[in-house]
């Protein structure tokens, strides 16, 4: 710094622009010059001279000058050239007994007459032995044209944050030698700021926290704290029009509406507009600045802001946000909008902020203090909070006749696993109870209601599982009209056979439930995939629902489906030591009071049958078959454990038995009506049927499933039926069945059943098959699940969230598989996946 110069200091709040002057002055004294200083303030901006006063306050009177007498005195009526002057005057004579530096901290904030003096100097300062130095707020407004002329003349200097490095090395000073990880936390708990930096660095070291990367949450810990206190040190400075904007916006959040941010401020348009802009610019904004305010005064802002929101026509839950930091009372309508915007959160699966506002609420004088107690159990059942059951069973018995309250208990009662108290609570004759309650009797016998009508889709599906009804009749009885009608409506298309339209149904359900339904919605289109034969995407969603199901393990009947299907899908990839450790895993006491434990017990029965232990296949079918005698249910569309049964007492001999079962199955799945089943049945009767009867039957079951999505059923038939044909001399048809068995087996990813087709294959003498390179044969299960997608029409995101691969990888495979069906790209893809 050098005499006849003015520089200008420029500096974000806490980047030492005050440290800065400090050091300047000290270094000015001690070369034997004289320094002034003085510091502008918002809660003096109105007094003249205020800062000259400060600056030579305690300069010899005798040197005053007459004309500077009433700025120093403060009496100066206006800011006229003498006295002006005569200040300068007062600057200069102090001048002339050794070099003078003038220091203004914060002159941004400095008085009009105080900043026209200071610009008044800046033009003759070069004439003299002064040096003029200036802090201001970076970005800082001030407006008057005495600034703007200083501004124009001065040389200036900007204060920048520290850089991480420079941050470890105030860290390594303070506390020692620091962890990286320590450092990064002080870094990114300050940004930089010096006066951050530093105050945090004082309290770590008073707390005594050592530099370690174990100590990390110390420091975002006091962090915290430290911003809190710099943003409230820093806020109680600020004209009252800059401390209201700052509150609003904390209480509103970022981007609030223009409107309401007005009406709660209450300041002019030019008002708010600059204080806006000087609280986001100095970072007055956040948690901090609301800490800061009595609890009171904060409570009053914030109901101030929910009227305002809710006059502007604010959605339920911004309002609601503002009433939970409120006295309760207060307002008429508060206890309504809590309640929606509860229900709301339930619906979205946030059940703890569901809870949290449904507490809130039942402090309102609710008009349905019965709906609100069973909206908070709802959501303590979806979240897995404690006191659910209690809570809903009080809200089932402050009102009996609600239909709403039934079903939640029942729910709660699932979880619980004690199915026995779920018939008298849904038995008040509702038919929005009575479809509930059919749901909860597809998984606890003790549920299973006397009679059912087939005015709602879970009634159809109950008769769709009793078998009493057609398929044709099911599909034209499904709807889609709520998530209970969906997925019972999805269940009923996917026995029927209409797997395009169960996947279409399940892919509109809502997804943002609870991880209970998100799991069986899973669970349920893996399912049919697996019933398409498209083993990739199954075990895809099997997948997705076992990351749902480790958030909630109380729903037994779903954890139990899933598990049978992954030990079945396990099976066909031939990994028959890891679907036995699944059906183990399966196989809890929990798990044997649902009816999807038959299902469990069916797929043991086949992972034995692969093993070769007949005698404990049949068993394990016949145990599914006991298991399933306390239902009604005899669908084989639903469960097929006869077909099992049949071909395992065929292998221990007992062929009278094993062809009654399997003409049991034939029957029940004809008057079904539904191909997959019907094949299915015929295929197993064929198998214990000897002769020219044995493959007439496998020759209806073949036609039978190449009109049915079953792709992986139609292999199973073609490879049986290739068996007889080769042992009937029949060489040539064989090696047909055979390879079309094969070429199936291969696209559904069936390792195991492609081993037998192709076993069976070489037995025809037909030699090693050599893989085809070219056609939708060609595919592997990978390439034509994510053909099948690219011709629907899907993106490559879509493609990669749906089959979990990375999204980068999918136009490599998309160019493998152009390659082998010879398109040129997607819009090809959709005829040429149907030509051989």
């Amino acid at each position: 710094m050098t005499p006849g110069t003015t520089t200008v200091v420029e500096g974000a709040p806490g980047t030492g622009k005050t440290a800065v002057l400090d050091d300047l002055a000290a270094r000015w004294e001690s070369a034997g010059g004289r320094v002034v200083r003085a510091r502008g303030s918002a809660l003096e901006g109105d007094l003249p001279f205020g800062v000259v006063a400060q600056l030579f306050d305690l300069v010899d009177p005798d040197l005053v000058p007459a004309e500077a007498i009433g700025a120093l005195s403060l009496t100066a009526g206006s800011a006229g050239f003498p006295v002006l002057h005569g200040v300068y005057r007062l600057a200069a004579a102090l001048a002339g007994q050794g070099d003078l530096l003038v220091v203004v901290d914060d002159a941004h904030w400095a008085d009009a007459a105080s900043l026209r003096w200071l610009a008044y100097l800046t033009l003759r300062v070069r004439r003299l032995p002064i040096a003029v130095v200036l802090a201001v707020g970076l970005g800082e407004r001030c407006d008057d044209p005495s600034y703007g002329e200083i501004m124009a003349a001065c040389r200036r200097v900007t204060l920048t944050s520290l850089t991480r490095d420079e941050t470890g090395r105030l860290v390594s000073d303070a506390l020692g030698t620091a962890a990286p990880e320590f450092v990064t936390a002080c870094f990114d708990a300050t940004g930089g700021n010096p006066l951050a930096v530093t105050r945090l660095l004082t309290a770590l070291a008073e707390d005594e926290v050592p530099p370690a990367a174990e100590a990390t949450w110390r420091v975002v810990q006091r962090g915290a704290e430290v911003a809190g206190e710099i943003v409230a040190a820093r806020l109680r400075r600020r004209p009252p029009s800059v401390v209201t904007a700052a509150q609003c916006l904390a209480v509103l959040g970022p981007s609030p509406h223009p409107g309401v941010l007005a009406e709660l401020a209450g300041l002019s348009p030019v008002e708010l507009a600059g204080a806006v802009r000087t609280a986001e610019l100095l970072g007055l904004t956040g948690p901090a600045v609301l800490d800061d305010m009595p609890a009171g005064a904060r409570a009053e802002l914030h109901l101030r802001a929910a009227r305002c929101l809710r006059e502007h026509g604010a959605a339920d839950h911004a309002v609601a946000e503002h009433l939970l930091e409120t006295a309760p009372g207060l307002e008429p309508w508060a206890g309504e909008v809590l309640d929606r915007t509860a229900q709301e959160a339930v619906t979205w699966g946030d059940t703890a902020g569901a809870a949290r506002l449904l507490w809130r609420a039942l402090r309102e004088p609710v008009a349905n203090p019965s709906r609100a107690l069973r909206l908070l159990g709802i959501a303590e059942l979806v979240g897995n909070l404690p006191g659910a059951t209690a809570r809903l069973r009080e809200a089932f018995q402050s009102d009996v006749d609600d239909a709403d309250s039934a079903v939640a208990l029942s729910y709660a009662l699932h979880a619980d696993g004690t199915p026995a108290e779920i018939l008298p609570v849904l038995s008040g004759g509702s038919p929005w109870a009575a479809a509930h309650l059919v749901v909860h009797g597809l998984v606890w016998r003790e549920a299973v209601p006397s009679s059912v009508p087939l005015d709602t889709p879970a009634g159809v599906l109950h008769h769709v599982m009793v078998g009493d009804i057609g398929a044709a009749q099911a599909v034209a009885l499904v709807s889609t009209s709520d998530v209970l009608s969906a997925l019972t409506s999805a269940m009923t298309l996917n026995l029927a056979d209409s797997l395009d339209e169960a996947l279409a149904v399940l892919d509109e359900v809502d997804r943002a439930q609870a991880p209970a339904l998100r799991a069986l919605t899973n669970v349920m289109r893996a399912n049919v995939q697996r019933r398409m034969g498209d083993l990739v995407s199954a075990r895809a969603d099997l997948a997705v629902a076992a990351g749902h199901l480790r958030q909630d393990r109380r729903w037994h009947a779903v954890t139990t489906w899933h598990a049978a299907l992954l030990a079945d899908i396990l099976l066909e990839e031939g990994r028959l030591d890891e679907a036995a450790e699944v059906i183990a895993e399966a196989t809890t006491d929990e798990a044997r009071r649902t009816w999807s434990f038959g299902g469990v017990l069916t797929v043991r029965g086949r992972m034995l049958t692969a093993r070769g232990d007949d005698h404990e296949a049949l068993e394990a079918f016949l145990a599914a078959e006991r298991h399933c005698a306390a239902w009604p249910y005899r669908n084989p569309a639903a469960l097929a454990w006869r077909s099992g049964a049949a071909v395992a007492c065929a292998a221990m001999g007992d062929g009278e038995r094993a062809r009654e079962l399997a003409r049991e199955e034939v029957d029940l799945a004809r008057a079904w009506g539904a191909p997959r089943a019907l094949g299915m049945a015929l295929r197993a009767a064929g198998r214990v049927t000897a002769g020219a009867a044995g493959r007439s039957l496998l020759e209806e079951a073949v036609r039978v499933l190449r009109g049915s999505p079953a792709r992986l059923e139609l292999a199973r038939a073609l490879v049986d039926l290739g068996v007889v044909l080769r042992r009937q001399g029949e060489t040539s048809g064989a090696r047909t069945c055979l390879r079309d068995a094969l070429d199936l087996a291969q696209k559904c990813g069936s390792t195991a059943m492609a081993a037998r087709a192709y076993s069976e294959l070489v037995a025809t003498s037909a030699g090693p098959r050599r893989m085809r390179q070219t056609g939708p044969t060609a595919l592997t299960p990978t390439e034509h699940r994510v053909a099948e997608l690219a011709a629907r029409g899907r993106s490559d995101g879509e493609i990669a969230s749906t089959l979990l691969m990375p999204a980068d990888s999918v136009e490599g495979v998309l160019s493998g598989i152009y390659r082998k069906l010879g398109v040129s790209g997607r819009s090809q893809l959709s005829d040429a996946l149907f030509v051989d």
